[in-house]
C-alpha cells in the first residue's frame, strides 16, 4: 500500500483511514461531508488520501453549532420519513 498523500484509495482503505465503519464512510460521502469518489474504471470508487485527510480535518474543526445544527437536520428528516 502506498502512502504518497495523493495516493488512490479503494472505500475498504478509505474508510479504515478515517477511522468509520464501511457503511458510515459511504453515508458521510452521500451527505457531502467527504469527497465525491473517482472512477478510474468502472465499478472502482477511489479517493486521494489528501482530499479525505482535508474533509476530515475540516469536519472535526466544524464549531459545536454546526454539530448541534447538523443533529436536528438529520433528527427532523428522520421524524418526517
Amino acid at each position: 500500500m502506498s502512502t504518497l498523500p495523493d495516493a488512490l484509495i479503494s472505500a475498504e482503505s478509505a474508510a479504515a483511514e478515517t477511522g468509520l465503519s464501511l457503511p458510515a464512510f459511504w453515508k458521510m460521502v452521500a451527505a457531502g461531508r467527504l469527497p465525491r469518489p473517482y472512477y478510474p474504471a468502472p465499478r472502482a470508487p477511489r479517493w486521494r488520501r489528501s482530499e479525505l485527510a482535508a474533509a476530515i480535518e475540516a469536519t472535526r474543526a466544524l464549531p459545536r453549532e454546526a454539530r448541534a445544527a447538523r443533529r436536528q437536520a438529520r433528527i427532523a428528516s428522520s421524524a418526517a420519513a
